[in-house]
């Protein structure tokens, strides 16, 4: 996913997000998340974490650098993937090859993990669309923050499909809330999605259109995943 936003009419940021996750019986096994954080041409900032189930949680790995020359010294197995061009290509076959650091700071530990515990583009894009028609609280995954992880996110839907989950969150002002809004079609495709953030004294507004779909969305059974 990525975003592109403008401060200020002439500062230009680019935010670009990549979930990777395995899943077994509707139960997360693992996420790899790779995000980067660029003003204009510049690097700001440049992460790849892997959490993988464990019997404490979900235990976190991360390669990250701040210049090409740090990362080169510090993950010389992995600087094929420096380059912002790159976003999107895979990466995860030469993760071990970057020899990434152990970050316990990050790790999820949650005994038991909760159940239907999912992560924001995994529930955003996909398990939005099979949400019951009620009102519903869902455990959310932050992967890459050390503190404040995991949140609940209160969901409501009508019978037209729209449904609302609005966040109150420490670092997102408290009044007004920061919502985000899912539509899908009666066959479950994702029609739109849209967020109103509030920050103290700032907001940002988007909306993410379906501009094409192919093949049909199949509903999942319970214990199982769809194609």
């Amino acid at each position: 996913m990525a975003f592109e936003a403008t401060w200020m009419w002439f500062f230009h940021f680019r935010y670009l997000v990549q979930e990777i996750s395995t899943w077994r019986a509707n139960r997360m096994q693992s996420l790899a998340v790779n995000t980067r954080y660029l003003a204009g041409d510049r690097i700001v900032r440049q992460q790849w974490d892997a959490f993988e189930r464990s019997p404490d949680g979900l235990q976190a790995r991360r390669v990250q650098a701040k210049t090409l020359a740090d990362f080169r010294r510090r993950h010389p197995g992995f600087v094929q993937h420096w380059d912002p061009a790159t976003f999107g290509s895979p990466w995860l076959q030469d993760y071990p090859a970057a020899s990434p650091e152990r970050r316990a700071d990050l790790d999820l530990k949650a005994l038991p993990l909760p159940e239907g515990l999912s992560s924001p583009l995994a529930m955003a894009f996909y398990w939005v669309r099979w949400m019951p028609r009620g009102a519903e609280q869902v455990p959310v995954f932050l992967p890459g923050f050390k503190a404040d992880k995991l949140v609940d996110v209160p969901v409501t839907a009508d019978a037209s499909g729209v449904r609302r989950a609005s966040l109150h969150y420490p670092g997102l002002s408290r009044s007004p809330a920061s919502i985000a809004t899912a539509v899908t079609a009666a066959d479950g495709r994702l029609l739109q999605l849209a967020f109103d953030v509030h920050e103290p004294g700032e907001s940002a507004h988007g909306v993410v259109h379906q501009e094409g779909c192919q093949g049909a969305p199949v509903r999942p059974e319970p214990g199982s995943l769809p194609p």
